[in-house]
């Protein structure tokens, strides 16, 4: 290629927990094809996510803002305006933007998050949208599909939206009857095996014509995410006393239609065979992914294309899977779900095999690819915005062993307001009971995390020596749990003071509070 930028692919892998990685130390070979990408990169092996499900964490890969800061962290509020994501800033850059999407609640639901994407793909949804270049059907008749895909598109799509809005239309669409039919007709996780054909199209053409564009791609899987049926080969190798055991077959089918109990806290454990089965068919996922995404790794292997193209892959949260009472990814902190695996691969500025041990935020995901692309500004010389250090925040500094924000890392498990209504209905008891309205914060540091609930200290881990977050040393260590209180204490401010009102209001300060300065130069806000 003769781009003077790299193309830039970002990979997300829905729903997929760190800890089920072989290359993060799990003992069973899940991710043989990620492990060896990884080893041609850079692998960090403690990545939090911003937030603990889909929608504050995408919004915060786009924007590199923590969702106290960005939002958007509800299902129906719509991504702001003053807040340009990593598309937009790449397609003002001379950049070419494509989506390929298997997750509805991006460019489905309409929430502005596929903003500034000239294409998005979208697999989920009543009527899933592909590129034309992966079309095999005869031209003229390839296009009076696409028109007509395009009319019902755009006819479903404020039905589809207003499952979003509506209590009503969502209460209808998790009873037990009508799941099974939106789960068949509604692609909820997208085509996995058909959005892989057409990335690898879309790239493979791209290439042989010789563009002279660069190229943004995001990529969203949702193979991991229930409900949960990998292909034979798969269980039998990760569950094979699964096939001949009728009642967890039993229980399996009956859990993958239950989406409501997917999202809720577990009034009692899983039964050992119900853990047993959701554990290790979700392993089966993974595998099964990994194996899909082979075809690409081995593209992106080519010199030609490996030494121009950045390639990060992650995930934007993972999965309870009967942990600390939760099986799904709607409420808690745990590192069950917001840490998260991620890889980097650029030759110029990443060297392969190299392990980063130390905590990173993926919302810096966004510096990252800004960096490689060669932006040097998000905002100009506004003044009324809070100015991004994209060279500061990259990882790239964490790989070199220069970063500045030093292993302190934050994450915002703001609650998912449907799940409230959906326990308001059918046990509102519980929402007092686990403390469902009450807002989670994480904070880690070194070895160290403070989870709060509430904005008070709840627990405290040791997760290198306890990644089970089993020992809650709260009690035991009260000087370093107010220490990392008030550390995130000054963070939730921070995060607050970035908002545009905010910082226009800050900046009145700025000229003669050097204390002030000193505080944002110390969490890079300020060069």
């Amino acid at each position: 290629m003769t781009n003077r930028k790299p193309d830039i692919l970002l990979i997300v892998l829905d729903t997929l927990r760190a800890d089920r990685l072989s290359s993060y130390g799990y003992d069973r070979e899940t991710s043989p094809h990620l492990d060896t990408f990884a080893g041609t990169g850079v692998l960090f092996e403690r990545a939090i996510s911003p937030a603990q499900w889909t929608i504050p964490a995408h919004a915060s890969f786009f924007t590199g803002e923590y969702p106290t800061t960005h939002g958007t962290t509800q299902i129906y509020d719509k991504h702001s305006e003053q807040y340009p994501t990593l598309a937009e800033i790449l397609r003002r850059e001379g950049y070419d933007t494509v989506g390929f999407c298997n997750n509805p609640l991006l460019g489905v639901v309409d929430n502005n998050l596929d903003r500034g994407f000239e294409a998005f793909y979208n697999y989920g949804g009543a009527f899933p949208s592909r590129p034309p270049i992966a079309d095999s059907r005869p031209r003229t008749w390839g296009r009076i599909m696409q028109r007509v895909v395009r009319l019902l598109r755009r006819v479903t799509s404020p039905i589809q939206d207003s499952f979003a809005h509506s209590n009503f239309m969502l209460r209808i669409a998790l009873h037990p009857w009508i799941v099974p039919l939106w789960r068949r007709y509604a692609n909820f996780k997208g085509n996995t095996i058909q959005s892989m054909r057409d990335l690898l199209g879309y790239l493979r053409a791209r290439h042989d014509k010789g563009s002279q564009r660069p190229l943004f791609a995001f990529v969203n899987l949702m193979e991991t995410h229930l409900p949960y049926g990998p292909r034979p080969r798969f269980i039998r190798k990760f569950a094979p006393w699964y096939r001949h055991d009728h009642e967890a077959r039993a229980f399996m089918d009956r859990y993958n239609h239950e989406h409501y109990r997917w999202m809720v806290p577990l009034r009692e454990p899983l039964t050992e065979m119900q853990d047993r089965a959701i554990n290790d068919l979700y392993d089966a996922e993974v595998a099964y992914e990994d194996h899909l995404l082979r075809r690409l790794y081995h593209y992106l292997d080519d010199p030609e294309i490996r030494d121009n193209t950045m390639v990060i892959v992650t995930s934007d949260h993972g999965e309870g899977l009967n942990h600390h009472h939760f099986v799904g990814h709607s409420l808690v902190a745990y590192d069950d779900l917001v840490r998260v695996p991620l890889v980097v691969r650029y030759p110029k500025l990443y060297p392969a095999g190299k392990r980063v041990t130390q905590p990173v935020s993926a919302r810096r995901i966004f510096h990252t690819a800004l960096e490689a692309a060669g932006v040097e500004s998000v905002y100009g010389d506004a003044e009324d915005r809070a100015p991004i250090d994209i060279h500061g925040l990259s990882l790239a500094t964490a790989a070199s062993g220069s970063d500045p924000e030093a292993g302190v890392v934050f994450s915002d498990a703001f609650t998912p307001d449907t799940l409230i209504v959906l326990m308001q209905n059918a046990d509102p008891e519980a929402i007092d009971l686990y403390r469902c309205r009450s807002m989670r914060r994480a904070i880690y540091r070194g070895a160290h995390k403070l989870i709060t609930v509430g904005d008070q200290p709840d627990e405290l881990f040791d997760v290198v020596r306890d990644p089970g977050e089993l020992a809650n040393l709260i009690d035991q260590e009260r000087p370093l749990s107010e220490e990392l209180d008030g550390l995130l204490q000054s963070f939730v401010s921070e995060a607050q003071g970035r908002v545009p009102e905010a910082w226009r209001a800050a900046r009145l300060q700025l000229k003669d509070d050097e204390e002030l300065k000193e505080r944002l130069r110390g969490l890079g806000y300020l060069n």
